[in-house]
């Protein structure tokens, strides 16, 4: 697969999640999520899903400092509607 060279040099977002650790899908239950992963789920990469994807890294740094976020433990909401053309 082919894509532009700039995703590897973002920042992953390094997950734990004790339900895939009890599993054993994951080592110690710890993932990671690239912004690649991100684009694959969007279909597509723009400004609105890569400010998106910046904005989540950079509000989970104060909430888990250590670097690796708690599955489950925050929900990301936005104040528009989905069907909205900048907020879907």
């Amino acid at each position: 697969m082919t894509y532009p060279n700039f995703y590897d040099k973002i920042e992953t977002i390094k997950v734990q999640d004790e339900l895939s650790s009890f599993l054993g899908a994951f080592e110690n239950g710890i993932y990671e999520i690239s912004y690649l992963d991100i684009v694959k789920g969007a279909g597509h990469s723009c400004p609105t899903v890569l400010g998106a994807y910046l904005m989540n890294l950079d509000a989970l740094r104060p909430l888990y400092p250590e670097g690796i976020a708690k599955r489950g433990e925050i929900e990301v909401s936005f104040s528009e509607r989905q069907t909205d053309i900048f907020y879907g």
